[in-house]
């Protein structure tokens, strides 16, 4: 992950399953785009969320499958940054309704405002598709996307991908009821090659009943994990040494979570 991405307000775009999304958050697709734009000097992010519903209103009327959220950092490396969720069906819906930057203009524009009122540039961005998408009948409705940005090696990525396709995801794609654990690899933009895990949580409760505020991560947790363990040592043959999280430090999720991570919360006001 670079200097510049770690330094600017994070601006992340989600291209996800279903049409607008409810008050519950937005549903998980196989594509999502990252901008690193921060918002310029004295827009306020209740202004941007005013035009955000205002766009997401003007797609709505036209049936496109695609729909538009606002979320906030509250725990990791990016704690107090804000992150846009633009959800579309599929990875066909998102080419369809725009290739390259999702941010620029043509794209996001309400009947006053653009995005250029509000993003110092609306042309970087990274895309990631979910690898073995095919394979998902469904994917869940969420409140918390918890982004981890592994460090695959580069000798063993199309080695890893098959081993996420046929092993990781049958596996932890649905780690428990109301958390997923969902590989995506950068297709296009900046950072092109590179990975992340989203642990995908279905809400705030959800992920305090496992990662407690303050608090030691539960048995709850450490014990869906476990079948899990031998998984994960798998797992790490595919990781740059020192980048994730070791079995030394206890943690029930150990490997699976990255050194470098991010919880982003849907703020429904």
């Amino acid at each position: 992950m670079n200097t510049t991405r770690k330094q600017t307000f994070l601006l992340l775009i989600v291209l996800a399953l279903a049409g607008p999304a409810s008050a519950q958050g937005i549903k998980m697709g196989e594509v999502v785009v990252i901008s690193s734009s921060s918002l310029k000097k004295n827009v306020k992010p209740d202004a941007f969320k005013v035009f955000l519903a205002e766009f997401a209103s003007g797609i709505k009327k036209t049936k496109a499958e695609v729909s538009v959220q606002l979320f906030q950092a509250d725990r990791g490396d990016r704690k107090g940054e804000s992150l846009l969720a633009f959800s579309a069906k599929t990875a066909a819906d998102r080419v369809a309704f725009s290739t390259g930057s999702p941010f620029t203009d043509e794209v996001l524009s309400g009947s006053s405002k653009r995005s250029s009122d509000f993003l110092e540039n609306t042309h970087t961005y990274t895309e990631y598709r979910l690898i073995g998408a095919d394979k998902f009948k469904s994917l869940p409705a969420i409140d918390i996307l918890g982004i981890h940005y592994i460090k695959v090696k580069k000798e063993r990525s199309a080695e890893f991908e098959k081993f996420v396709v046929e092993k990781l995801h049958p596996a932890v794609g649905q780690v428990l009821p109301d958390m997923n654990l969902l590989y995506y690899k950068a297709t296009a933009g900046d950072h092109v090659g590179t990975y992340i895990t989203i642990f995908a949580i279905t809400s705030v409760a959800a992920r305090d009943k496992y990662w407690p505020a303050g608090a030691p991560e539960t048995k709850v947790l450490k014990d869906a994990f476990r079948p899990h363990q031998s998984l994960a040592k798998e797992l790490a043959n595919y990781l740059v040494e020192g980048s994730y999280l070791e079995p030394s430090s206890g943690g029930g999720a150990a490997i699976y979570e990255s050194k470098e991570w991010t919880d982003f919360v849907y703020r429904a006001n």
